[in-house]
């Protein structure tokens, strides 16, 4: 034998090197400054006004039905944000639900 502490030698061959961590430390920097940039884009672009994330204070909010995708509009599904769009989503997730649940006890 060489002398060699088998334990030592395991422990050596499982810790990092300094190129790995460097490594590390920069894809986490990248997706850090991606999220920041994400989050000033989502906080300051056109369609929401500035401090959207907080809690509306008014009693009776000025509430305006907008459509979130044009092709919805005029359809229950099209007021973004109202108690109409989140009851026809709603059960339309019920009805996919049941047909998946079907699919399941037919094939077993």
């Amino acid at each position: 034998m060489s002398g060699v502490n088998p334990v030592t030698a395991w422990i050596k061959s499982r810790m990092e090197t300094y190129k790995g961590r460097e490594e590390w430390f920069e894809d986490r920097i990248a997706e850090n400054s991606i999220n920041a940039q994400k989050f000033s884009d989502e906080r300051h672009g056109p369609f929401k006004p500035h401090n959207v994330y907080q809690s509306e204070m008014r009693t009776r909010p000025n509430f305006r039905p907008n459509a979130a995708i044009s092709s919805l509009a005029g359809s229950e599904a099209g007021d973004a944000g109202s108690f109409r769009a989140m009851r026809y989503y709603q059960g339309e997730s019920a009805k996919r639900r049941d047909e998946i649940l079907t699919e399941l006890a037919k094939s077993g």
